[in-house]
């Protein structure tokens, strides 16, 4: 090697793709490539990663979870959505492929050929199925579950009639429905990582999570009201970040309820208070257009026409260590609290806002996440077609 090619070697080549992770707060999974050579290269590279494929129990590990990206991307990925794009088929050299080191090679392949946009591809959803196979939380859910939930449940009764109350005596307030979200199926939280900037299981909040429907709006704001007084959760731990409101202007509220107290209040009923209070309680055009900005601004794949009030709280959770009395283990988890009235729950389930349409969003989004570059060859190659 002559001193130019030295140099050159030493200062002027960079793995420019990994650069931009580090350098310009860009996700892995959205580069093009990767810089490895050689099968041994990609040995040693799986190994700081955390699977020494030298180690059967790793080895079948490594082989399983590319077995299950590629039958994501098949069963969820292929078909577009909206029908724009011809549906696809992973090469079958990809497909049979199961040496994880054979794959990083692929993917390091400088031609960008078709093969090497699939390796990628596949890459991109074996590193998040990596992150949900080795998430601690995952080996006490169960305890997790129970001390959220067990906090809220100790305030619910239910009468008679079959009807649902938080609180008891003169302070409860009937709810049209309580419900649990428990945890989320593997392909959902799959899902849902892909078209996260971060990438890691650590940044889903609503893995747990209660819905409360009331009756009304104001009795929203009494649901939060009841929470609060009786510590059901910790405002303190609650994550500001997180916090969407669609549902009532605050700001309007509290001025209403300046005029409610100097209002000579002698024979009102109930129903005249919340009549009272109903212009308070929702956004002007305005305010609610700002609102839903925000939202979309924090989570572009959410319907604003979804209205609701949604705190991500966060529980000191305790995990009693199996094989020792005297060890106990304490970390926080983040759980989310949606409220909303019930005319709003309604539109949640038959407008625009419905769980299906937000899925076809995310699956849109995905899809092209993962799959860009093997979208733009075929792409390509079409329009080259169509030249000839």
């Amino acid at each position: 090697m002559d001193q130019k090619e030295r140099l050159i070697e030493t200062f002027a080549t960079f793995p420019h793709e990994l650069m931009d992770v580090v350098l310009s707060n860009k996700s892995f999974i959205d580069i093009n490539g990767l810089s490895i050579e050689s099968y041994e290269e990609a040995h040693s590279y799986l190994k700081n990663y955390g699977y020494d494929l030298d180690n059967a129990v790793h080895a079948e590990q490594v082989r399983s979870i590319l077995s299950e990206a590629k039958s994501f991307i098949q069963t969820y990925l292929l078909e577009d959505p909206e029908g724009q794009t011809p549906t696809l088929a992973i090469p079958p050299n990809v497909l049979w492929e199961d040496d994880p080191r054979n794959f990083l090679v692929l993917a390091s392949e400088k031609t960008r050929s078709i093969t090497q946009r699939w390796a990628c591809a596949v890459l991109r959803v074996a590193h998040t199925i990596t992150h949900v196979e080795n998430d601690l939380s995952k080996y006490f859910f169960q305890g997790i579950k129970k001390q959220i939930f067990s906090r809220f449940m100790t305030h619910l009764n239910v009468n008679n009639k079959g009807e649902y109350f938080i609180g008891r005596g003169r302070g409860q307030i009937r709810l049209k429905l309580f419900e649990m979200k428990s945890e989320k199926t593997k392909e959902s939280l799959i899902m849902k990582l892909l078209h996260k900037k971060e990438n890691v299981t650590a940044d889903v909040f609503d893995r747990v999570g209660v819905r409360i429907v009331t009756n009304d709006k104001l009795d929203v704001l009494l649901v939060l009201k009841y929470l609060a007084e009786n510590h059901v959760i910790s405002f303190a731990n609650i994550k500001p970040s997180r916090t969407r409101n669609n549902l009532i202007d605050l700001e309007k509220f509290l001025d209403g309820l300046v005029r409610f107290k100097d209002e000579d209040l002698t024979g009102w009923s109930e129903e005249q208070v919340r009549e009272y209070f109903k212009p308070f309680l929702t956004f002007d055009k305005e305010k609610a257009d700002e609102q839903e900005e925000l939202i979309r601004e924090n989570n572009p794949y959410s319907s604003t026409q979804y209205t609701s009030i949604q705190l991500t709280a966060r529980q000191l959770i305790t995990i009693q260590d199996p094989f020792s009395i005297n060890l106990a283990y304490k970390f926080f988890f983040p759980f989310e609290i949606q409220i909303l009235d019930h005319e709003s729950f309604v539109e949640s389930r038959t407008g625009r806002a419905s769980h299906d349409e937000y899925k076809k969003s995310q699956i849109i989004s995905v899809r092209q996440r993962v799959l860009e570059n093997v979208l733009r060859y075929h792409a390509r190659k079409k329009w080259q077609e169509v030249r000839t």
